[in-house]
């Protein structure tokens, strides 16, 4: 294992399209998950850290998909453990609703 894979083997990695965007996950995560955040040509890198007690990944995500909603994203890329997974915003409560209710 080389070093960079030693230091981001606890590190979630996220893939923002602009500095709004990550200034919107830093201002909803850091309090909970330390990390950093970079830009790194056309996007921007979000890192956060699942090392302390509060790095509680589904809480991670759930927060991420939030903020990815709120601020009318699509869907993001993210790494965790050297794999990439696509993260999808959270459903509105209302699109929830009305699915069930269709459904019924």
């Amino acid at each position: 294992m080389d070093e960079l894979e030693f230091q981001l083997c606890d590190v979630v990695l996220f893939e923002l399209p602009t500095f709004e965007d990550s200034q919107a996950f830093r201002m909803r995560l850091r309090s909970r998950w330390p990390g950093w955040s970079l830009a790194d040509g056309e996007l921007w890198l979000f890192a956060a850290d699942l090392c302390d007690a509060s790095g509680d990944l589904p809480q991670l995500l759930r927060e991420c998909k939030d903020v990815l909603a709120e601020r009318g994203l699509p869907p993001i890329r993210f790494v965790l453990d050297g794999r990439i997974y696509l993260l999808e915003p959270a459903e509105a409560v209302y699109e929830r609703t009305a699915k069930r209710e269709h459904a019924a």
